[in-house]
């Protein structure tokens, strides 16, 4: 680590501890001793003295010092660590907005930051991943997007967005994607995402992974324009759906790129759209993994033979449904099942 961060140091010599006893007399193993460990106990370090190794900006931020380098990995990784410990905040983020660290893959899950704070501590790396879920409040989703946007590399170049909220927020703005050309996997659960936003979204030229799951989506139509790229798909407790049966269905038998389909019920909102997708023998081709947890009318039968029909099929999922109790489920090699929970 203190090579890391003063460069024109040569590195010294390490001994590794004896791998039967440390200095306490405690024994240890092999992977306690290990680089990995290292670089996590010199995280956990520097981030308790943030302030100590820190300058105070005018505005009460705090700023590394100027000959400090991170190398990239180490560099996600120590804002993983804050972010997992809680320290993420406007006057921690900070250390980030200059070039002493270049983010890659940046996770602010739950962080209490602003704006203004995420758009100067992050907006100006290359990211290519974020994870934003259950950012509090004072960071509004349409803002994320925004501050995204404001770099023409991040624009081509995020491959994946994780955005969800602990609450529908108010503001009804429709969410912008459509800049994000590079995205690949879009998360927006729990998000205030209208069908005009899922319009937008499937324009996106590399879209492989879509969760528009508890959103405000009534019509998935806008699907069909990524039918021949979509790979993976969820939607989870969409409660706000208009479409018939047949309609939802007639959508989902065009996309025969889907891998993976999650149409998992929620406890409070069951239906039998999974009974009648069950049924049908011309749809999903290629599925490896298929959740209809929740679902009512869901018979052992039937999904034995939806699975037989489909022999790239690993793993189905059946929590909270009447089915997964015969013995198909448990000596089909190849096969996990997740059921029982009632």
């Amino acid at each position: 680590m203190v090579h890391f961060l003063h460069p024109c140091l040569s590195p010294r010599t390490i001994v590794p501890p004896d791998v039967q006893k440390d200095a306490l007399g405690c024994f240890v193993v092999q992977e306690e001793a290990s680089p990995y460990s290292l670089v996590n106990i010199c995280l956990n370090v520097l981030i308790a003295n943030l302030e100590n190794f820190c300058s105070e900006r005018s505005d009460g931020t705090l700023c590394l010092p100027e000959h400090w380098r991170f190398p990239q990995e180490l560099a996600d990784q120590f804002l993983g660590v804050m972010t997992w410990q809680g320290k993420l905040t406007d006057r921690t983020a900070s250390i980030f907005q200059g070039n002493q660290m270049k983010l890659k893959l940046v996770n602010i899950q739950k962080a209490k930051i602003s704006t203004a704070t995420f758009i100067k501590a992050f907006c100006h790396h290359k990211l290519i991943e974020l994870d934003a879920t259950a950012v509090h409040c004072d960071l509004p989703i349409p803002d994320i997007i925004s501050g995204l946007c404001s770099s023409s590399w991040i624009q081509q170049n995020l491959r994946c967005l994780l955005l969800d909220s602990t609450s529908i927020p108010r503001d009804s703005r429709l969410l912008c994607f459509g800049q994000l050309t590079g995205l690949r996997i879009l998360s927006v659960f729990n998000v205030c995402f209208h069908t005009e936003d899922l319009a937008n979204v499937s324009q996106l030229p590399k879209l492989e992974s879509l969760d528009i799951s508890n959103t405000l989506v009534t019509d998935i139509s806008a699907l069909l324009t990524c039918k021949d790229r979509l790979k993976s798909l969820t939607m989870h407790y969409l409660k706000c759906l208009t479409m018939t049966k047949p309609q939802i269905l007639a959508v989902i038998r065009e996309l025969k790129c889907l891998l993976h389909l999650d149409i998992s019920d929620h406890r409070q909102f069951r239906s039998d759209l999974a009974f009648h997708l069950l049924q049908q023998k011309d749809i999903l081709p290629n599925i490896v993994s298929l959740d209809i947890s929740g679902g009512i009318c869901i018979t052992d039968g039937a999904v034995e033979l939806f699975i037989q029909q489909r022999p790239a099929m690993q793993y189905v999922g059946l929590l909270a449904t009447d089915a997964g109790y015969s013995d198909f489920f448990t000596t089909k090699q190849g096969l996990r099942v997740c059921s029982y929970l009632k």
